[in-house]
C-alpha cells in the first residue's frame, strides 16, 4: 500500500510538472516572430557626448546628439520624447525601461518589441 502510494505522488508530481510547463512556455511560442530595438539616452553633465543610440533588429544604429546639460535638459527631453514616439509610430511596443544616473551621468534604456 505504502509502494502504490508513492507510485501515485510521483505520478502526480510529473503529470503537475508537464502542466505548468506547458502553460509556461506557451508565451514564448511566438517570440521567434518578435523584434527587438533597444533605445539608450545619455546625458553627461560635464562636456558632450550627450546622445540617443538606437539599435534596430537588424543590428544597425542610428545616434541622435543631445544638447550639452544643465541648459539642454528642456531641450533633450522634448528629442527623446520624438524620438520614442517615432518608433512607436512604427509599430514597436514599450515592453522595458530601465536606468541610473548621478549628478554627472544619466542613462536610460528603453526596449521595444515589434511582432
Amino acid at each position: 500500500m505504502e509502494k502504490f502510494k508513492k507510485t501515485m505522488v510521483i505520478v502526480g508530481v510529473v503529470t503537475l510538472s508537464c502542466l505548468l510547463l506547458g502553460f509556461s512556455t506557451q508565451p514564448f511560442k511566438n517570440a521567434e516572430d518578435e523584434k527587438i530595438l533597444i533605445v539608450r539616452t545619455v546625458e553627461v553633465a560635464t562636456g558632450g557626448n550627450s546622445a540617443i543610440t538606437i539599435v534596430n533588429e537588424d543590428g544597425k544604429m542610428e545616434k541622435i546628439n543631445l544638447e550639452n546639460l544643465p541648459k539642454g535638459i528642456s531641450s533633450n527631453v522634448i528629442t527623446i520624447n520624438k524620438a520614442l514616439n517615432s518608433i512607436t509610430e512604427k509599430g514597436y511596443r514599450l515592453i522595458s525601461t530601465s536606468g541610473s544616473g548621478d549628478n554627472v551621468l544619466t542613462i536610460a534604456t528603453y526596449t521595444f518589441v515589434k511582432k
